[in-house]
């Protein structure tokens, strides 16, 4: 009989059931190739009383290939100081007991979340996985900016590793932290089949929030250019609010809102330029825009605001604007140029350089 494979264990920022994004993306392509064990942030019975969720229920459930999840209660007020010890000794449990059940030990423990700690009694190699600047987005969290400084040099002490989701961010948490940091950025998932663009319209795929530039997607519309917008609205500020319910309602813009991932790939060959209006915060500055390799992946052109994760990737296939209406006039340049089969697939080429299942082979170096 083969002995089992070692699990990642994989301490996540977000619930397997959310809207997907760093964290699940990258667990997906592990499993293609071994067994992780996904944990989801605990959650106290209060909470399931107050949010009638029936998916919040404690056990095992595979959610992928090679991919089980695990999910936790723990006492409420678990962050409170006095109860964290006790919320810690529970979870840390759970996920022993996980892993005994399963055989064939951990290669590597994953805490890729601003509220997690290293569990205790698992012997293996720990990668500390910064996906967002944490620090600078902590009141978009409402947490304390000081306390997730503070978990992240907990963290970074006890991790063999450390890694950041764009070079801005790695090199932000050498100089906090004093630790080398690796660039583990986002990936994509290459389409089957690309071709020539079709459409018409600038794509804007992903949650619809405080971290889009309104100006540059009103300077678009206004511009002439139809605009789909793909994704949930999660917006946080009055402001934010009353712009994209103004954008919402201008004369040329589709709203699709929240669509299955299945239909992304239908959606976007039906489109003819892909947009990354995101305003230049340190938040921002500090990411690295899941929608720009998706957009390449689908084979079609990309404007982009000007991003040091654009520049990282080195690349003469993203055009970068400066101002909304630059962004504007070369969305406009984009779509009255021919396309042609060879672009798209030049495109395709590119982004299988970037899939997740690469950035899921450099996570499994990291922790080997």
């Amino acid at each position: 009989m083969t002995a089992p494979q070692p699990l990642v264990v994989y301490l996540a920022g977000c619930r397997w059931g959310d809207v997907p994004g760093t964290d699940k993306r990258i667990v997906t392509a592990l499993g293609e190739t071994g067994r992780v064990l996904w944990v989801d942030p605990p959650f106290s019975a209060l909470t399931r009383m107050r949010a009638r969720d029936a998916a919040l229920a404690t056990g095992i459930e595979e959610v992928a290939p090679g991919v089980v999840r695990l999910q936790t209660a723990v006492p409420p007020g678990a962050s409170r100081r006095g109860i964290r010890p006790i919320s810690d000794y529970v979870r840390g449990r759970a996920i022993r007991a996980a892993v005994r059940r399963f055989g064939g030990g951990v290669a590597g423990v994953v805490v890729a979340s601003v509220r997690e700690r290293f569990v205790d009694g698992i012997a293996a190699p720990r990668l500390l996985y910064v996906t967002d600047d944490w620090v600078a987005g902590a009141t978009l969290m409402g947490l304390s900016s000081e306390g997730i400084a503070a978990q992240l040099q907990r963290n970074a002490a006890r991790s063999t590793a450390v890694a950041a989701v764009s070079p801005v961010l790695a090199a932000t948490l050498e100089r906090s932290l004093g630790v080398a940091v690796s660039v583990l950025s986002n990936g994509c998932r290459p389409a089957k089949n690309v071709s020539a663009p079709t459409g018409a319209d600038a794509v804007v795929v992903g949650q619809l929030n405080d971290r889009l530039d309104l100006a540059v997607l009103e300077a678009v519309r206004a511009d002439g250019t139809p605009l789909t917008l793909i994704g949930p609205r999660r917006e946080r500020s009055q402001e934010a609010t009353a712009g994209f319910d103004r954008l919402i309602a201008s004369p040329g813009v589709t709203w699709l809102g929240e669509v299955p991932e299945t239909r992304l790939p239908e959606l976007l060959a039906r489109s003819g330029v892909g947009i990354t209006p995101y305003s230049t915060s340190a938040f921002n500055r500090a990411s690295f825009p899941l929608k720009t390799l998706e957009y390449l992946a689908s084979g079609l052109p990309v404007v982009s605001t000007d991003l040091p994760a654009v520049g990282w990737l080195d690349t003469d296939l993203i055009d970068v604007a400066a101002t909304p209406a630059d962004f504007a006039r070369k969305v406009r340049e984009v779509l009255a140029l021919p396309s042609s089969d060879a672009e798209a697939q030049r495109r395709w080429e590119f982004a299988t350089t970037h899939s997740w299942g690469a950035r899921a082979q450099q996570l499994r170096a990291l922790i080997e």
